[in-house]
């Protein structure tokens, strides 16, 4: 394995390439190391998700709006919406992501007009949740089992792979045209609502987003809460409460989740001993970093890197 810094794995994600700016992920619990949960930490980009909830239950967040996922469903996420996703067992989960200016025409056009540059815009909003109870649900199941398709190795989902990527314009333009009966489905079902208007953003998300990229750049190094709550200039005791309700747990919660997330990245990815990861990710002391590591994946950093 190639030794990298640590500080790679704080820059943006790259969804897809230049070229072909979009990506699809899965997850299925048979594939995923020990007992370790499903979890995708509080993040936002500015591309559009689709998510589609194939088995299991799932508790998603959606700009702190809370949803309990039971059946199967897909879930639509707009550019810079804060989300979460969490399930403990038995799960099986795809996500698209992808830039909607690839959707877009050069020339004026009443489809770019009325739906592509009002997404764009934030002057139209995706529904949060499409069930099987939806008269559009098998239409864009098949539009999206299709848009899956047009990515090599995603069937059959046999072995966890980080990133689905498109390699040519023909496997580009399936995607194009499957999101186009997506967005059909949506529009003929009336389901593209015009965004709330007058109430302006929501400051509470904005000031957890301004805590949040504080944590993920500086969850290296040794970070008191004070530091965090100085950020969003709040005191100490006052940010915890406020985390706490939004978040669901306690900035150091949080912040050790979020090592212990970087540390098994580096696990994965680079060369370095189990001490220097303890390190590189803000842990002093291994003791205490073994004990975390333990209790978020359920195994050893050693057992973590030979199942990856």
């Amino acid at each position: 394995m190639k030794q990298t810094s640590v500080i790679s794995f704080r820059e943006n994600r790259q969804h897809g390439s230049p070229k072909y700016p979009c990506a699809f992920y899965q997850a299925k619990s048979s594939l995923w190391p020990f007992s370790a949960p499903f979890q995708t930490k509080h993040h936002w980009h500015e591309e559009l998700e689709i998510i589609h909830f194939r088995k299991g239950q799932f508790h998603l967040e959606i700009n702190m709006q809370k949803y309990e996922i039971s059946g199967e469903c897909f879930c639509f996420v707009g550019s810079g919406e804060l989300h979460y996703i969490y399930s403990r067992e038995d799960f099986e989960e795809q996500a698209f992501v992808f830039s909607l200016s690839g959707l877009s025409f050069a020339e004026s056009d009443p489809v770019q007009a009325q739906i592509i540059r009002p997404l764009l815009d934030g002057e139209l909003s995706l529904p949060a949740v499409i069930t099987c109870g939806d008269p559009c649900f098998e239409e864009i199941r098949q539009a999206f089992s299709d848009l899956c398709a047009a990515f090599p190795g995603t069937i059959p989902h046999t072995v966890h792979q980080d990133q689905y990527t498109l390699s040519n314009t023909a496997q580009y333009l399936r995607v194009k045209i499957s999101l186009y009966r997506i967005f059909l489905a949506l529009t003929e079902n009336g389901l593209l609502s015009d965004a709330a208007s007058g109430s302006g953003p929501d400051r509470r998300i904005s000031t957890i987003k301004k805590a949040l990229s504080y944590m993920k750049e500086h969850a290296g190094e040794k970070i008191y809460v004070q530091d965090i709550a100085a950020q969003v200039n709040m005191n100490g005791q006052y940010f915890c409460r406020f985390f706490k309700k939004m978040i669901g747990k306690s900035p150091i919660e949080y912040l050790t989740e979020l090592r212990i997330k970087n540390a098994c990245e580096l696990l994965q990815d680079t060369d370095l001993t189990v001490m220097e990861v303890c390190l590189e990710c803000g842990f002093n002391n291994l003791g205490n970093f073994m004990n975390a590591f333990r209790k978020y994946c359920g195994c050893t950093p050693r057992q973590y890197r030979k199942s990856k």
